[in-house]
């Protein structure tokens, strides 16, 4: 039994179907953690050291400890300072690290993925789509070795060949292999010949 000749087309439209996203909202592409993720974990560290410090010095002051406060001295010692000339560069200091702070806070996360064109939440790695390039382009005779870079508008691929090999064959492999995203970067390809370079 033959099955329909429009079976697989339709097989593919299936497939794209299930790939889209049923939720309401923005879709989001997968991006790497926050630039605020590891200051805010190692100030959260930092408060809860001051947070034992407290402790302490309630222990202390119950009796169940000896000794002194040692939160009571420092603000003690703080008020006890006056304005010096060396506390302009401190202040300059804290100043920019506050505004370094609040850039990490709102600067967007970098995307680890790319989108593939006809599945709206499937995506892929950039190291993969450079994997699958250098694949592709191993398949030509005459290819002794490929590397690919794939970047947001341009891939760089670098083949080694062992004699003359058609470089329309090796932009039409790379091209073709990184066609499955939504944005194909430009491919511009570097043939090394034995001793010599050339250039694509």
């Amino acid at each position: 039994m033959t099955a329909p000749p429009d079976s697989a087309q339709r097989s593919r439209e299936e497939i794209v179907a299930e790939n889209q996203d049923l939720a309401e909202g923005k879709i989001f592409a997968p991006a790497a953690y926050p630039g605020a993720a590891i200051v805010g974990a190692v100030l959260g560290l930092l408060l809860i050291g001051l947070a034992c410090i407290g402790i302490r010095d309630l222990i202390v002051r119950v009796g169940w400890l000896d000794g002194s406060s040692w939160t009571q001295n420092s603000a003690a010692w703080i008020a006890e300072r006056t304005w010096q000339t060396w506390m302009w560069p401190v202040a300059v200091i804290l100043v920019l690290l506050g505004l370094w702070l609040l850039w990490l806070a709102v600067k967007p996360r970098r995307r680890t993925h790319v989108q593939l064109g006809d599945y709206q939440v499937m995506w892929t790695r950039r190291g993969d789509v450079a994997r699958r390039a250098s694949a592709a382009l191993l398949t030509v005779t005459g290819v002794d070795h490929a590397t690919t870079v794939v970047g947001r508008r341009r891939a760089k691929v670098t083949v080694t060949v062992s004699g003359e090999v058609d470089k329309t064959l090796l932009h039409d492999r790379a091209t073709e292999a990184i066609s499955p995203l939504k944005h194909p970067p430009r491919v511009k390809i570097r043939r090394v010949v034995r001793s010599r370079e050339v250039r694509s």
